[in-house]
């Protein structure tokens, strides 16, 4: 590992520009809940299930790169707010538009593979660098087993 200093890598601005960035991921994925619902109800629900349940891990990271990166609590209490309020306001926006079925589809199925991709080629290769144990490989594979379940059975 090399060391910076710390004027260069933890400038407040860096940690609010990346959490801002988190924030407006956070709005389209509340945006893909919202046009989830117009595919169908079942649609909506998993969809919204799956952008809750990683949501958690957003907040949490614009909480932490807020601090690291030298802003206060406030700053990132109201950045942690605006990671919240997003996915609402996303979901909310769509129901500005109405496409077809067809390019709903394309656009969830286009999300869904950028996710996977993101998933098998950055975090689950990270996960098993560092240090390999079984509970990260017992995990993968109880998530492996869950979108199996999923797509088999729901």
């Amino acid at each position: 590992k090399h060391s910076c200093s710390s004027s260069s890598t933890h400038h407040p601005l860096v940690g609010q520009a990346a959490a801002v960035t988190l924030a407006v991921h956070s709005f389209f994925d509340g945006m893909g809940i919202g046009l989830a619902f117009q595919m169908s109800q079942a649609v909506g629900i998993l969809v919204a299930l799956a952008v809750v349940t990683h949501d958690f891990a957003d907040g949490l990271n614009t909480v932490n790169l807020s601090l690291m990166h030298q802003n206060g609590r406030s700053i990132a209490w109201r950045l942690l707010l605006l990671d919240a309020a997003a996915p609402v306001l996303g979901a909310l926006s769509s129901l500005a538009f109405h496409p077809g079925k067809a390019v709903l589809l394309g656009y969830l199925a286009f999300l869904t593979g950028f996710l996977l991709y993101i998933s098998a080629s950055e975090i689950l290769p990270e996960a098993h660098r560092e240090r390999p144990s079984m509970a990260a490989l017992g995990m993968t594979l109880v998530g492996v087993m869950f979108i199996f379940f999923v797509a088999r059975y729901i």
